[in-house]
């Protein structure tokens, strides 16, 4: 049996699938990956209603300007996030609304995001120092 570097059987059992965001003055990152790398189905970022699929990928990021996160914000801040992954009959997702926010220490920036889950109908708030990473939620 030959193997290849980079490659993997796609067993949706032994596959996590990890969101990681970062962000600095003007620019968030959003980044969808699969642990062990394999191709998935279909990758999904929704931002604000800025809906992005791509079909048998190991990665997606989506790049987001200060300028686009104010266009998608509501009055407080706060932009909605949906990303999802399938692979083989196997689904991964997490919703969420998020602020990404600055704190000064110093000389220097450090950025965190303000995070509302909806869990039993209520939200529930978290925050998140940024890079953070976070693996999805499995759904059968």
């Amino acid at each position: 049996m030959l193997a290849f570097a980079g490659c993997q059987e796609s067993n949706p059992s032994m596959t996590i699938v990890s969101l990681q965001i970062d962000s600095d003055e003007e620019n968030t990152w959003i980044y969808l990956y699969s642990i062990p790398r394999v191709k998935m189905g279909n990758l999904t970022i929704l931002v604000g209603g800025l809906n992005e699929t791509l079909t048998s990928v190991f990665s997606h990021q989506k790049h987001l300007s200060q300028n686009e996160i104010n266009d998608i914000s509501d009055d407080d801040g706060y932009f909605t996030l949906y990303v999802a992954a399938d692979l083989r009959g196997a689904n991964w997702e997490y919703s969420c609304k998020m602020r990404i926010t600055s704190v000064i220490e110093g000389e220097d920036y450090n950025y965190s995001a303000e995070v509302l889950i909806l869990e039993n109908d209520e939200e529930v708030a978290s925050s998140w120092d940024l890079p953070h990473n976070k693996a999805l939620e499995f759904k059968k």
